[in-house]
């Protein structure tokens, strides 16, 4: 199998993307207390800590916290390898939650596997850490981006 090439890859954009970084600390990733903890040519990881306020009545996560953390992933991964001026707009994307979501610490990798000039093609796993279990596989999800060139 073949992996995608990223001619257009930013060392520096990538670099941006961790630690202190405005854009994370407004809006819904904001409140979610989303981070980036990785990031290179074709991938990203990100994680955020489940808290109580992000648990439904039952005790789980809700599930729209698992599924904006995979669609914060599938967007943010284009970033380092598109063209300077161009942005990534969320298309279409499947999840499947695999297990419930308690406490702890849920991480996502999202890696591009297909990518032409205008669509990117992105498989996300996002696992739950936890000190009772260690580190297990939660979600899976795989989306679609459309790459649009600057206006």
């Amino acid at each position: 199998m073949t992996a995608p090439e990223f001619p257009d890859y930013s060392e520096q954009v990538a670099e941006g993307m961790l630690g202190t970084n405005p854009l994370l600390e407004a809006g819904l990733m904001g409140f979610l207390g989303l981070r980036h903890t990785g990031c290179g040519a074709g991938w990203i990881e990100a994680e955020l800590d489940v808290r109580p306020d992000l648990l439904t009545p039952f005790g789980t996560a809700h599930g729209g916290v698992v599924s904006a953390l995979a669609d914060h992933v599938l967007g943010s991964v284009m970033y380092p390898v598109m063209a300077s001026g161009q942005w990534a707009a969320t298309t279409e994307f499947k999840l499947n939650l695999l297990r419930p979501v308690r406490d702890g610490v849920l991480r996502a990798r999202a890696e591009i596997i297909s990518m032409s000039r205008r669509t990117a093609v992105v498989r996300i796993d996002i696992a739950n850490d936890t000190p009772e279990h260690g580190e297990r596989l939660a979600a899976a999800a795989q989306g679609t981006v459309s790459i649009q060139d600057p206006k």
